[in-house]
């Protein structure tokens, strides 16, 4: 093949992508429109119950590496382990709220750092079997893990993603090798930039700002009974302590609520609230290296 007839099947291959990536972005859009779920929840009359596409929730926010621009704040953030009982509580309620949720992903901070890591793993798939299960690592305790971590997550179906940092590229296909030798799929991405995430000066337009992380994200977040539009309104208080500030941690909804429905929490986190005036609107990449803990680590101006 020549060059021009390769050149042609390249720029095809990107154009596809784009109207893909474009027709996915709008469809999710539409699905999550404020009007059309606002008509759903009227004309279920509670006999039917939505779908959640997305969630993720943290099993530490303490991390075993310090990135700087760390979106959720782990070098900075305080020593915190989740609650086993709470998880339970939280799934059961879900699993009442939805008819599935099509993606489950346990994070940190480090997540393997929580010594009852497996047990999240069974609870997890206990109510949701046909979910897909992720945990989110740096990948730096994979090679230390014990069997009964392996054979959790061969018994609950868990994969593995693994972002792969620049302190473990050398590492890369031996970390993978011993992971898939276990059964067990993985994933691998190759992370050498991090992007500012906040603008502390609060003047962005929370419609906007709102708009511009979706078109990046869709990471509904759990944390203690409450479902939030993202980690952020969870997750800032790490960045207020440190620097002083007062950035709004808002945009939640109790699902423990009797009154409310799987409905009530879609609409939830389709809003943008007065948190978003503090998030970044335009894309600002630095390469990846060790935080430094100071403010400027995430902030865009």
């Amino acid at each position: 093949m020549n060059r021009a007839r390769l050149r042609e099947k390249l720029r095809r291959v990107y154009i596809i992508f784009w109207i893909y990536r474009f027709y996915i972005i709008k469809r999710g859009q539409l699905y999550l429109h404020p009007v059309r779920l606002q008509y759903c929840k009227i004309r279920s009359k509670n006999r039917s119950k939505p779908a959640l596409a997305y969630i993720e929730m943290h099993l530490t926010t303490h991390c075993n590496i310090k990135c700087k621009g760390c979106s959720q704040f782990s070098p900075i953030a305080e020593e915190w382990f989740a609650d086993i009982g709470e998880h339970e509580r939280d799934m059961k309620r879900l699993a009442a709220l939805f008819s599935n949720i099509e993606t489950i992903r346990l994070l940190g901070g480090e997540p393997l750092l929580h010594p009852e890591v497996e047990s999240f793993l069974y609870v997890t798939r206990n109510h949701f079997r046909k979910a897909n299960i992720c945990i989110a690592t740096n990948g730096i305790l994979l090679n230390t893990m014990k069997e009964s971590f392996w054979e959790a997550c061969r018994v609950n179906n868990i994969k593995i993603n693994w972002t792969v940092y620049p302190p473990l590229f050398n590492k890369r296909k031996e970390i993978l090798s011993n992971v898939e030798s276990r059964g067990i799929i993985i994933s691998a991405e190759k992370y050498s930039q991090f992007r500012s995430i906040l603008n502390i000066k609060g003047d962005s337009d929370p419609e906007q700002a709102f708009k511009f992380c979706r078109s990046l994200y869709f990471c509904p977040f759990l944390r203690n009974g409450k479902i939030y539009m993202c980690s952020r309104p969870v997750v800032i208080k790490y960045f207020n302590n440190k620097f002083g500030r007062a950035i709004p941690a808002i945009g939640s909804i109790d699902f423990h609520d009797p009154a409310i429905n799987g409905w009530d929490v879609l609409i939830s986190i389709v809003k943008s609230s007065d948190t978003c005036r503090f998030c970044a609107t335009r894309l600002n990449y630095f390469d990846w290296e060790c935080s430094a803990g100071k403010l400027e680590d995430w902030n865009t101006n």
